[in-house]
């Protein structure tokens, strides 16, 4: 018979473990890299996008992460590059889970935003991990179908009474989470703190494009809840879906190239920050 105290041992050696994660040297530096895979994806999305607003074209299977991913696979190096990706971006979940688990940077705070906060992160952790996993199975040759998750769970959902009501919720805290995005872009409290040996000029110019590229997360994460929203309360789910499918929608509207030119050059922006915080960000200490 298992001991009712037995989860509690297990989560304190998971948080031992993840501590230990941050006193060793190969594990931070797979953490950076995770950060370097993250920025290289948002990167290849901001280009895809600025491709398609350019030359005034759309394609559903290059835009967003999952559609990017399927077409790096068809090109020369591809394979390697998406095993890149995938192993980086293991790195970052391994981050998210360091964060979730026992948030370093704030570990004496309790509040109810920070339990939140931590939430977000494992969901960001498990999200990454969906990627990575494509990023794998596509990297070794195997097929991967470009379907969009949450028009599935919008068909699911608006089989129930209560379907619409529960989508709109979900519209509704994505739309607050690319809120709260604007508002760390703003403040500069999403910003990571730098190590000393970066020079101040570049420091400043890397904070600022940062703003930039986290503001751009945020307007995509706005995008994404309204078309969850009016999904919700059109009950159809061909309006909800990821990134991807909401870039195509936005390039198809009467003046969406620009709109599309403004989150393509964010998404690159964000991809620099996040490629010199992959060398430059100071990371936490581990816990006493």
């Amino acid at each position: 018979m298992v001991s009712s105290s037995s989860p509690q041992k297990v989560g304190r050696q998971i948080q031992r473990y993840l501590n230990w994660t941050l006193k060793t040297r190969w594990a931070r530096r797979f953490m950076r890299a995770g950060y370097g895979a993250k920025g290289i994806l948002y990167g290849l999305i901001g280009l895809f996008a600025l491709v398609n607003a350019v030359t005034n074209t759309s394609s559903d299977s290059t835009a967003g992460s999952e559609g990017v991913l399927i077409a790096l696979a068809d090109r020369a190096i591809g394979n390697v590059l998406l095993g890149l990706i995938g192993t980086g971006l293991l790195g970052y979940v391994l981050w998210r889970l360091v964060q979730a688990c026992l948030d370093p940077e704030n570990a004496k705070e309790t509040s109810f935003l920070r339990m939140m906060q931590r939430c977000g992160y494992a969901t960001s952790g498990f999200t990454y991990l969906g990627i990575a996993y494509t990023a794998g199975k596509l990297a070794i040759g195997l097929t991967v179908e470009h379907d969009d998750t949450l028009e599935d769970i919008a068909s699911v959902l608006f089989e129930q009474d209560v379907g619409p009501w529960l989508f709109l919720m979900i519209g509704l805290g994505v739309v607050g989470v690319g809120l709260t995005y604007l508002y760390g872009a703003a403040s500069g409290s999403y910003i990571s703190d730098f190590r000393s040996e970066l020079p101040q000029v570049i420091k400043r110019a890397a904070r600022f494009i940062g703003r930039i590229g986290i503001a751009a997360r945020g307007a995509g994460f706005i995008l994404i809840g309204l078309h969850l929203l009016r999904s919700a309360y059109l009950v159809e789910d061909d309006p909800a879906g990821g990134l991807g499918k909401v870039l195509v929608q936005l390039d198809r509207q009467p003046g969406g190239d620009g709109w599309l030119l403004a989150i393509a050059f964010g998404f690159i922006a964000y991809a620099i920050y996040m490629i010199v915080a992959a060398v430059y960000r100071r990371f936490p200490k581990a816990l006493p």
